[in-house]
């Protein structure tokens, strides 16, 4: 640990930056931004025992109305839900990198990595929900993982029924999961047991919520209510300015600006949805680099190391750290490290023959998955470059508070917002 100290120094540096950035004036504006109008006023409606139309599954909308129940119909209220499962992401994302690198420095530079980084930031400070299908995604890959028996699945059930109850592309780590189950000798059997729970929770609460505002909410009930749903997304055909297509989530050419207030001294306070752009593009480098591992390390002990059922042990501390060790050590995890490449790759893949209009945020799980292949890739550098690595971390950090007035709606002048959002495109 000792000679490990700058570098565990600077990590929580980055822990502490990212705890501050999404909390700090958490209440302020006081009015709803963006796609909080939808969110926040169906969760009032749901207070009201009133129905609201819902164009997505109605799981947020309770979790923020439960939250304005007890702490009040204010801004604190709205958002505080965002801002705890933007918190512990943190937890999650670091125990999805131990389970896959066996590292426990891994995981303090993934979870290190996404409390610095302004995609996670802002969605942790905003009455929306994409940070909560983070969550929900992430711990149903890690929990399939570990596990080893019925419940494990049952619990990966309850959380990618989660997610899919808070937005329908949630649909696509239903359909990892399940190859992950299906692959596992340990798990294949239970595969049922993960849709029928799946299922059940999405029942639950779409029919809780129809209960909820005196409406019937029985199987077909339920069923009407979705199907009406779907239609409406098939039939959208409106095409928003800030909508972009998935290719162009990797630069990325269209970053949302969630809010923007000028003061009256002229200056801009904005929250904008972009990451930062060192973690962003390396991030996308990583998933590269592990993709190439996995194809060079073959079907066929792929397949050997699915069927072992687990990941094995990390290396031993008087491993040298050498080129040849490291592709030995990440192509012995090359079955873990396929179901994070799955994981990355499937809410992508959800939207490309979609006709609807996508966005951003829609690559946020992905990018989630993709910061825990570029920590435990900075992890295995670091062991053998160690300080170039800290160096390039310390970068990160210097990046992090360049960019953090956009993050946590500091005053800027237009010139300094045009510095940080460089693109024209950015802005």
């Amino acid at each position: 640990m000792g000679e490990d100290a700058p570098l565990f120094a600077v990590l929580f540096a980055l822990l502490v930056i990212g705890v501050l950035l999404r909390a700090h004036r958490l209440d302020d504006p006081k009015v709803l931004k963006w796609d909080e109008v939808h969110y926040v006023e169906t969760a009032r409606a749901y207070l009201a025992h009133h129905y609201a139309y819902n164009d997505h599954p109605p799981l947020s909308k309770l979790i923020i109305s439960a939250f304005m129940a007890v702490i009040g119909d204010g801004p604190v209220g709205w958002r505080l839900p965002s801002l705890l499962f933007g918190l512990g992401n943190f937890a999650i994302i670091a125990w999805l990198t131990w389970t896959v690198f066996r590292s426990k420095r891994a995981a303090w530079i993934a979870a290190a990595f996404v409390a610095a980084d302004g995609f996670f930031i802002a969605y942790s400070r905003t009455a929306l929900l994409d940070g909560m299908i983070v969550a929900f995604s992430l711990l149903s890959i890690t929990i399939l993982l570990v596990g080893r028996r019925w419940w494990h699945v049952l619990l990966a059930g309850l959380f990618v029924g989660c997610a899919t109850s808070f937005k329908l592309n949630g649909l696509a780590f239903v359909g990892t999961a399940m190859v992950i189950c299906l692959a596992s000798r340990a798990l294949r059997r239970f595969t049922p047991l993960l849709l029928l729970t799946g299922l059940l929770v999405f029942y639950a609460q779409a029919a809780f919520t129809l209960w909820l505002v005196g409406r019937p909410f029985s199987p077909s009930a339920v069923v009407a209510e979705n199907v009406a749903m779907v239609t409406h997304h098939l039939s959208y055909t409106v095409v928003h300015p800030m909508s972009s297509h998935w290719y162009t989530w990797f630069l990325p050419t269209r970053p949302i600006s969630l809010r923007r207030d000028v003061d009256i001294d002229g200056s801009i306070r904005t929250l904008v949805t972009l990451g930062n752009p060192l973690l962003w593009w390396a991030s996308t480098l990583a998933v590269i680099a592990v993709a190439v591992t996995v194809i060079r390390t073959g079907p066929r002990r792929i397949w050997a190391l699915l069927k072992a059922d687990g990941t094995p042990p990390g290396p031993r501390a008087d491993d040298a750290p050498t080129a040849g060790a490291d592709r030995s050590f990440l192509q012995d995890r090359a079955g873990a490290l396929l179901w994070v490449l799955a994981a990355w790759a499937a809410p992508i893949v959800f939207w490309i023959p979609s006709l609807r209009d996508s966005y951003i945020y829609h690559f946020l799980p992905s990018y989630a998955f993709g910061l825990v292949l570029l920590a435990g890739l900075t992890d295995r550098m670091y062991r053998r470059y160690r300080l170039h690595t800290l160096l390039a971390v310390v970068l990160v950090a210097e990046v992090t508070l360049f960019y953090a007035p956009i993050w946590s709606e500091l005053p800027l002048t237009q010139t300094a917002l045009h510095a940080r959002l460089f693109f024209p495109f950015w802005r």
